[in-house]
């Protein structure tokens, strides 16, 4: 009688772990597909800051950044981007893009104390 139940038992456990097991796969492949997704297709950021005023508030808006264009060289100008700020590289930041490799940008020096401008002609800086 005692071996029958201890049998009874095993395969209670046995189908028990079956379904954990069943499920932690689940949830692995779940895991994982978020990660790929998060890594390669696209992520949610907070942007904050008065330089992309008024498009975006002072305060803090979501984003979700889409990270295939950039892959795909699918950037033109007028686009959001998310790039790395030079002073704190372990920050991003919030820009439009003005100007390709080639075209002449236009912009004022200081446009608080005169309306002096400069131009620039945009060259590749991957070579």
């Amino acid at each position: 009688m005692r071996i029958g139940k201890v049998l009874e038992y095993a395969r209670h456990w046995k189908s028990t772990a079956k379904e954990v097991v069943g499920h932690s796969v689940l949830f692995a492949q779940f895991l994982s597909l978020l990660h790929l997704t998060d890594a390669y297709i696209f992520s949610p950021t907070l942007a904050h800051g008065p330089s992309m005023l008024p498009t975006l508030n002072l305060t803090g808006d979501v984003l979700l950044v889409e990270k295939l264009s950039p892959l795909l060289g699918k950037v033109a100008p007028g686009d959001v981007v998310l790039v790395r700020s030079p002073v704190n590289p372990r920050r991003a930041i919030v820009k439009r893009v003005v100007g390709m490799e080639g075209d002449t940008v236009t912009f004022l020096v200081d446009p608080g104390r005169s309306d002096r401008s400069q131009s620039l002609v945009i060259v590749n800086s991957s070579q």
